[in-house]
């Protein structure tokens, strides 16, 4: 799938579980040999973001996979 970083800025991240996370600020990248890959979703005034293999599907909202409690 291709998509525009830009596109996901502002969306709301909801789990698995139906919880309010947060919405995206920011998109940490890594970028290795010309090559990105998308790390994290960063929510505001966060250091860390959610990392983005629990990302499970990105539409009118944004889909994490719940953390096992």
């Amino acid at each position: 799938m291709v998509m525009r970083l830009s596109a996901i800025y502002g969306k709301q991240i909801y789990n698995t579980k139906g919880n309010y996370v947060g919405y995206v600020d920011e998109v940490l990248i890594e970028i290795d040999q010309g090559c990105g890959r998308v790390l994290a979703l960063v929510l505001p005034g966060e250091k860390v973001g959610v990392p983005y293999d629990r990302v499970t599907a990105i539409g009118d909202i944004i889909l994490v996979r719940a953390k096992e409690e």
